[in-house]
């Protein structure tokens, strides 16, 4: 059996992640980690939206401006205009 079956790597780096990847390893982020605690019931969408326009003040992560903006859209869209 191997050891790294249900291992998953926690990474903003988008090189380990392919890296991972191409190793069959399951890799996320941490924008991925908090659209994924709404759609398991952990967090609201309007928290994580939140969390998500905070970056850019609030966090090292580097995330492209129009990149979060597209992001957020997209996730309010989802969440918010059902």
């Amino acid at each position: 059996m191997d050891l790294y079956a249900h291992a998953i790597l926690l990474t903003d780096d988008s090189a380990a992640r392919l890296a991972a990847e191409q190793r069959c390893l399951e890799a996320h982020g941490t924008i991925g980690l908090l659209i994924r605690s709404v759609r398991k019931d952990r967090r609201t969408g309007d928290d994580v939206i939140s969390m998500l326009r905070d970056i850019p003040n609030r966090s090292s992560l580097y995330v492209r401006s129009s990149l979060l903006k597209e992001i957020i859209y997209g996730l309010d869209l989802e969440w918010n205009d059902k």
